[in-house]
């Protein structure tokens, strides 16, 4: 897929294959905290993993400002911070 230069970030979760439950859901995290929603379940987990695979080869590696890369930072961070709370998560999740 080729990198995303448009900075309509609505346009860009759907250029990137999202379906419009994730895009409500990620618009809705990003308006109200600035990023991606604090992960509390194991579910959300499983849906930010997805959502993050979807996202991460539509942002230009250089890309660190558009909406999408820092929804895409930020949910990385979310990610990371539940593996930390949640030891053994991240096997769980792929299952």
């Amino acid at each position: 897929m080729a990198k995303l230069k448009n900075r309509d970030f609505h346009k860009m979760l759907l250029v990137a294959g999202m379906s419009a439950d994730q895009i409500d859901t990620v618009l809705e995290g990003f308006y109200a905290f600035g990023g991606a929603s604090e992960i509390m379940s194991l579910n959300d987990y499983a849906t930010a993993i997805r959502n993050y695979d979807v996202l991460e080869n539509c942002v230009a590696p250089d890309d660190a400002h558009s909406p999408v890369a820092r929804y895409l930072i930020s949910l990385g961070a979310r990610m990371a911070d539940w593996e930390d709370r949640v030891p053994g998560v991240v096997a769980v999740a792929l299952i």
